[in-house]
């Protein structure tokens, strides 16, 4: 819970902060600045990574062995590994959103800034990885029970 009220400061302050800038490039006429800083893009990938971050780390904190948990569900040859110091990757983070009870693809989709299409293509093929397709979702929404 502190990890989510931690997350939620940090992006309502950087939303202020972002509200001060836009405005202070609007009142000096820097209308130009303010469109090539949002439309880059960079601020808004900057924001995604960072909350990945904080997302992982929280999450990893609640349910500390959740990547091996996952890998005991998926046929051996479909394990998942993670590269380049990550925590969780996409596959992860999708089934880590089912496991908060998170299950709407829409919404895993607007949190993880990907499709509603994307979201239901990475369920399908996480599904057809399983040892029991039929109940892998329920079996993840048992990880760190009992």
């Amino acid at each position: 819970m502190s990890q989510f009220l931690h997350l939620s400061t940090i992006y309502m302050n950087k939303l202020n902060q972002f509200c001060k800038i836009a405005s202070r490039k609007i009142s000096t006429g820097r209308v130009d600045e303010l469109y090539q800083m949002t439309r880059s893009g960079r601020f808004v990938e900057d924001q995604i990574q960072e909350f990945y971050t904080t997302f992982d780390q929280a999450f990893l904190h609640i349910y500390p062995t959740f990547p091996s948990d996952v890998n005991n569900l998926l046929k051996p040859k479909e394990k998942i590994t993670l590269t380049n110091n990550e925590l969780l990757n996409t596959d992860l983070r999708i089934l880590a959103f089912i496991r908060l009870g998170v299950e709407e693809s829409p919404r895993i989709a607007q949190a993880l800034n990907y499709s509603v299409h994307t979201i239901y293509s990475y369920r399908n093929r996480l599904k057809n990885r399983a040892i029991n397709r039929d109940t892998f979702e329920q079996d993840i929404l048992n990880i760190g029970k009992s």
